[in-house]
């Protein structure tokens, strides 16, 4: 078993190499599974507002023009 330190590394690592937020890879996930915004807000304890500015952030960073192709961009950069 991992200890907390070798965990908190592990994320770490993942995000220093490009890897979205936790929370963020896991609008992706919503997302992908066709959930709306208003359903995923409520999943993660956010705002729509929120989601919303996360989503954006995401398009930002990949250079999506929309949530279909950031689901590609996502998918090829392995985060889904």
């Amino acid at each position: 078993m991992a200890s907390v330190c070798e965990r908190y590394l592990h994320f770490m690592s993942r995000e220093e190499a490009g890897e979205p937020p936790v929370i963020q890879r896991r609008i992706l996930l919503l997302l992908a599974a066709g959930l709306t915004i208003s359903t995923i807000a409520k999943l993660v304890f956010l705002s729509e507002r929120a989601v919303h500015e996360h989503i954006a952030t995401l398009k930002n960073q990949t250079g999506a023009k929309n949530q279909f192709a950031l689901g590609a961009e996502a998918a090829k950069r392995g985060w889904l």
